[in-house]
């Protein structure tokens, strides 16, 4: 089995995720299955203002899942992309197992978890909708 752990760099970022989603993140990592690249759970005002001009996001500050209002706070989501032959893929079918990775370990360990490419949670992921961001997780209550 191979053995994947996070780097420097997807641990600190992943370090300013809610605790739940740390735990789901390192459980689809250690499932083996596939490495995994942290690209982002703390968003700050200028980097909202940015993807939503961009049109990579559809909330404004301070409306993200990924934003926080005071310092010490958790973001309740990641952006969170397969690794595969050394970089970050943004590969479709590479998202799309990532993703059923990490709902199932979110549904094992009993927390609801929203992916970017299944935004109404209906079981009809990507083709029911027109806004995909398929590298996106967040945890609900």
């Amino acid at each position: 089995m191979t053995v994947y752990k996070f780097g420097k760099t997807s641990t600190e970022k992943l370090e300013g995720a809610d605790p739940r989603l740390q735990l789901v993140m390192r459980g689809a990592l250690a499932t083996g299955l596939i490495d995994i690249s942290i690209l982002q759970s703390i968003r700050t005002r200028e980097k909202q203002d940015e993807y939503f001009n961009a049109k990579k996001s559809k909330v404004q500050w301070p409306n993200s899942k990924h934003n926080i209002k005071e310092p010490g706070q958790k973001s309740r989501a990641v952006d969170a992309a397969p690794y595969v032959n050394g970089a970050p893929s943004y590969n479709y079918n590479h998202c799309c197992f990532l993703a059923g990775i990490v709902m199932a370990v979110g549904k094992a360990l009993g927390y609801r978890i929203r992916w970017g490419g299944n935004w109404d949670m209906d079981g009809e992921p990507v083709t029911d909708q027109d806004f995909q961001d398929l590298v996106h997780f967040e945890i609900l209550d």
